[in-house]
């Protein structure tokens, strides 16, 4: 579907976004025989999707995904100078985009299919408007919303920034007046058996709390189909680690999703839960979830990530 309604320079530029800026890679299934692509849901999805689309790059910085700035950022070399790519939190990317691509729908005529260039425009009041739509169209849908943005310099360093090293320009500097070439969402199909195994523990009066990346809605609707979101409190981890102690404490035994949560936000939850005298359980699938494991009385480390141990 894609294929007939981008533009070939817009279709190069949409596969190069995903494919240089991931950490996902193909291999060979064991039971099938197939290649597919191992490593985090969210990337696998997009390296299939720009497959189904159907360049190597010169890679001149790699800046890896923070839970901080919810992004992940590569550098490359192009024919006329070197283009910053960016993938991560729609809701956070969007706001430091300028300007946005266009979709034409009569790409095909002789000129455009000739075309090296990509079309981009201004995002306007409209525009503005439409996306934050998007967003929230996606989110409601329990689907993880993803931005990807670009930016272009003619010289790598940018200019005004020649005493900092090839490798190492910061990401605050840089991230800013991008082109946002579109906005992706992806669903996380719950397991089978997830909603069981909550209700299990809600019986056996373990109490289930979410913390997640995902924004709030997101977070919201994936939490009312685990069962564990129930009319408790949902909070975002910026304005909760905002609370003083007090706060805290009063909020943590009614708080049932955290979104937007950083690593921080885990440890201090697990942290406040073992003030009130809860025994904590706590599950990770990232190194840096390392600190909350440890302060828990049991962690899990699930997922692909490395091992996490020793604590």
């Amino acid at each position: 579907m894609l294929n007939t309604v981008l533009t070939p320079s817009l279709r190069s530029l949409f596969n190069v976004a995903i494919a240089v800026n991931s950490t996902a890679f193909e291999d060979v299934e064991k039971e099938s025989g197939e290649r597919v692509f191992v490593g985090n849901k969210t990337e696998t999805a997009l390296l299939n999707l720009a497959k189904d689309l159907g360049h190597a790059a010169r890679v001149v910085q790699m800046i890896p995904f923070s839970s901080e700035r919810k992004a992940m950022c590569v550098v490359v070399k192009t024919d006329h100078g070197y283009r910053f790519h960016v993938k991560g939190a729609s809701e956070i990317l969007t706001k430091l985009c300028r300007s946005h691509v266009i979709v034409d729908q009569h790409w095909d005529s002789p000129f455009n299919a000739e075309s090296d260039n990509v079309e981009v425009t201004e995002i306007d009041e409209f525009s503005e408007e439409n996306i934050s739509r998007t967003i929230v169209f996606y989110a409601n849908q329990t689907l993880r919303t993803v931005a990807l943005c670009y930016r272009d310099f003619p010289c790598w360093p940018p200019p005004g920034m020649q005493n900092i090293a090839f490798d190492d320009v910061p990401y605050d500097v840089i991230a800013r007046d991008m082109t946002l070439i579109e906005i992706v969402g992806i669903e996380d199909l719950l397991r089978d058996g997830v909603r069981e195994a909550v209700a299990d523990c809600h019986k056996a009066g373990v109490t289930v709390k979410m913390c997640t990346g995902d924004n709030v809605l997101t977070a919201r609707s994936i939490a009312m189909q685990c069962g564990i979101y129930t009319g408790g409190i949902i909070m975002e981890g910026p304005v909760f680690r905002q609370l003083d102690e007090s706060q805290m404490l009063k909020i943590v035994p009614r708080l049932q999703v955290l979104a937007r949560s950083s690593p921080e936000d885990k440890k201090i939850l697990v942290e406040k839960l073992r003030t009130l005298g809860e025994v904590v359980a706590i599950t990770g699938d990232g190194t840096n979830d390392r600190p909350a494991l440890k302060m828990a009385h049991v962690g899990f480390s699930m997922g692909i990530a490395p091992a996490m141990t020793p604590f």
